[in-house]
C-alpha cells in the first residue's frame, strides 16, 4: 500500500489564499463606499473621479488575481486529499484524481461534481481512519458541504448580476446604485468564503488524524518482521 502524502502545508496555503481573498474583498467594499461618497459630494471634481476610477480598476484586478490564487491553492489541497484516498486503495471512489479536479472546469458538470468529490473526501477519509481505529465514529452528516456549495453558486449569480449592472451604469446615480449592488455582492461572498474555510479545516483535521493512525498502523505492521 502506498503511503499517503502529507497535505498539511497545502491546507495552510489554501487557508492563506482564502484570507487574502477576504482582505481584497473587504478593501473592495471600502473603495465602493469611497467612490459613492465622491459621486454624491464631489460629482464635478474630475481629479477625484479619475482617482476613484483608478482605485476601482486596481481592486478589480486584485479581485481576479486573488480568486485565481484561491482556486489554485484550494485545488492543490483538494487533489492531494482525493489522491490520498485513491492511494489507500479506495476503488469505490467515483472519479480519478485528475477527473476530480477537472470537474471544477467542465461546464454543467462543475455544478455537481465538486460537491460530490468533497463529500467523498469527507466520508472516505473517515472510513480510512475507521480501518485502523475501531473506536472512531463516522459522521455521515454533510449538510455543511451542501450549504457551502449552494452559497458559492448563489454568490456567483449575484456577482454576475452586479457586474452587469456596473457595466451598464451611465451616470452618477446609476453608478451609485451599481456600487451598492457590488457591495452587496462582496458581502455575500463572505458566506461561501467562511463555509469553505470550515470545510477545509474540518477535512484537514481528519487528514491529520488519518496520517497519525495510518503511520501508527504501519509501525505496528512492521513489528516482528526481520530487516533485510
Amino acid at each position: 500500500m502506498e503511503l499517503i502524502r502529507n497535505n498539511v502545508q497545502r491546507s495552510k496555503n489554501a487557508l492563506l489564499g482564502f484570507l487574502l481573498f477576504g482582505i481584497v474583498y473587504f478593501v473592495s467594499i471600502i473603495i465602493s463606499l469611497y467612490q459613492n461618497s465622491v459621486l454624491e459630494n464631489h460629482p464635478n471634481d474630475i481629479e477625484k473621479l479619475e482617482f476613484t476610477d483608478l482605485l476601482t480598476s486596481a481592486i478589480g484586478i486584485a479581485q481576479i488575481a486573488s480568486f485565481i490564487i484561491c482556486i489554485v491553492l484550494f485545488l492543490m489541497w483538494f487533489r492531494r486529499a482525493y489522491g490520498n484516498l485513491i492511494r489507500l486503495n479506495y476503488n469505490s471512489l467515483e472519479y480519478s484524481e485528475t477527473g476530480s479536479v477537472w470537474g471544477y472546469f467542465i461546464p454543467f458538470i462543475n455544478w455537481v461534481r465538486p460537491i460530490r468529490t468533497v463529500k467523498e473526501i469527507y466520508i472516505y477519509t473517515q472510513k480510512a481512519i475507521k480501518r485502523h481505529n475501531d473506536q472512531f465514529n463516522i459522521q455521515q452528516e454533510t449538510s455543511f458541504i451542501n450549504f457551502w456549495w449552494v452559497s458559492y453558486i448563489i454568490s456567483g449569480v449575484v456577482e454576475n448580476f452586479a457586474s452587469k449592472s456596473y457595466n451598464k451604469a451611465i451616470d452618477n446615480t446609476s453608478f451609485i446604485e451599481a456600487n451598492n449592488l457590488m457591495m452587496i455582492s462582496d458581502l455575500i461572498s463572505f458566506i461561501p468564503l467562511a463555509l469553505v474555510i470550515y470545510v477545509v479545516l474540518k477535512i484537514s483535521k481528519l487528514e491529520n488524524l488519518l496520517s497519525e493512525t495510518h503511520s501508527s498502523r504501519s509501525i505496528i505492521d512492521k513489528i516482528g518482521i526481520a530487516e533485510d
